[in-house]
């Protein structure tokens, strides 16, 4: 699985350099934090992002076929439980999810969306949530423009 994920960070890397050297980076969504695109996983459980080293737990990792989804995650400190859906709400043109994520003894509630229409008109997107002293991050990548993404990773990090 580490290689998928090493693969969607490299490609959202690439684009991302790509458009901004062709003066198209408004066709680049990554917020502040997004500087994780430099980062370098050194197992599935660690990233180096320059000279700070994370803690990471990976919920989502898509690319070109290969789907890891668990409902469930567990490791280095952090625990990630996917809730079920309400069966008395719908959503349109994406997707929501729930997560209760505990982590240094307390839990929190956190909501992340994939609205894959919204983000077509980008080569990568990136959002990050702080939450607790985690930072929850969401990357989309996709080639051509307005089709859906090819590349998606969906990770937790934590510092040491």
């Amino acid at each position: 699985m580490l290689g998928y994920v090493e693969r969607v960070l490299a490609e959202a890397r690439e684009l991302y350099v790509r458009a901004v050297a062709a003066n198209e980076s408004d066709l680049v969504g990554v917020d502040p934090l997004g500087l994780i695109l430099n980062g370098t996983f050194i197992n599935s459980t660690a990233l180096a992002v320059g000279h700070t080293q994370y803690r990471c737990v990976i919920l989502e990792v898509y690319y070109n076929g290969f789907a890891f989804f668990p409902g469930e995650v567990q490791g280095s400190g952090i625990r990630a439980l996917l809730l079920p859906r309400p069966r008395n709400v719908t959503y349109t043109g994406g997707w929501v999810g729930r997560y209760l994520i505990t982590y240094d003894g307390k839990t929190y509630d956190v909501t992340l969306f994939d609205i894959p229409f919204m983000e077509s008109s980008s080569y990568v997107s990136a959002s990050t949530q702080e939450v607790g002293g985690l930072y929850i991050i969401q990357i989309w990548v996709r080639k051509p423009l307005n089709s859906l993404p090819n590349g998606e990773l969906w990770l937790i990090l934590a510092k040491p």
